[in-house]
């Protein structure tokens, strides 16, 4: 990842979801956080790496900043990818499915190759599998004035009683901590909001471990997915959500860092 990084002069964060099972050994889950946060000629570098659907898409942005972001996001994706399957990143082809999940096309159609991204504000982040569907939402912690109203209209049922009990200095993490989770399982699934948010239930009480308790009348650990929590940086929640290769599998979180100076 190093020539991605002395190309563009972000800082990078690569962490692993690694599946201990001992048959499974070599079957990891990639995390990688990035800012969007970089100079005009990085972002024009950035854009050369497009698509020219992603380069008008990204002209349909009200705002500079939201395009720049968009811009580097994609960018920084096409690397990410291309490093792994060994090719420019200008030469991937990528299409969307009916509800806007992202998946590899043309002569890279037929990989194994997985991913998904989210970012908020100037941090990105991306999960890369290959062979289990992932899906990851990111969000700032704040004060939402109307989260209790969002929480009984989004959330399930088990999940509101658990939020509702919660001390109100608790609430806001709570609330994203059940908002990326469900995001995240919805990304994996590739069904977007669509998907019925009250046919499934997360954990999300500050200090709970991350887990998907029930999907339909099935329970978490036997869903057949898996929902880790991991921190991409001061006051962001994360969430990934992974294909389960069998029932059996365990999953740890490990990793290391690796970091550019900005430019």
């Amino acid at each position: 990842m190093g020539g991605i990084m002395s190309a563009y002069g972000y800082a990078l964060v690569s962490r692993s979801v690694r599946d201990v099972n001992p048959g499974m050994s070599g079957e990891f889950i990639e995390i990688v956080v990035t800012r969007l946060d970089v100079g005009p000629d990085a972002v024009r570098a950035a854009a050369e790496l497009l698509s020219d659907g992603e380069r008008q898409r990204a002209t349909r942005f009200a705002f500079d900043r939201d395009r720049c972001r968009f811009v580097v996001a994609r960018s920084r994706l096409r690397q990410l990818l291309g490093e792994r399957l060994e090719v420019g990143p200008d030469a991937l082809e990528l299409a969307y499915g009916v509800r806007g999940k992202p998946a590899l096309a043309g002569r890279f159609a037929d990989s194994d190759l997985r991913f998904n991204l989210s970012h908020c504000d100037d941090v990105a982040v991306y999960a890369l599998s290959y062979g289990r569907e992932v899906g990851i939402d990111v969000e700032a912690v704040r004060v939402v004035p109307d989260a209790d109203a969002i929480a009984a209209c989004m959330f399930s049922r088990a999940e509101n009683e658990v939020y509702r009990a919660l001390d109100a200095r608790d609430k806001p993490v709570g609330f994203f901590n059940c908002w990326t989770r469900k995001e995240a399982f919805i990304k994996a699934l590739g069904d977007g909001l669509s998907h019925p948010l009250d046919r499934f239930d997360v954990s999300l009480a500050p200090g709970d471990p991350p887990r998907i308790l029930r999907v339909a009348s099935t329970t978490g650990d036997a869903c057949g997915w898996t929902l880790h929590g991991f921190p991409p940086g001061p006051g962001l929640i994360g969430a990934v959500v992974v294909q389960q290769v069998d029932r059996g599998s365990t999953f740890r979180v490990g990793g290391g860092f690796i970091s550019g100076n900005g430019t």
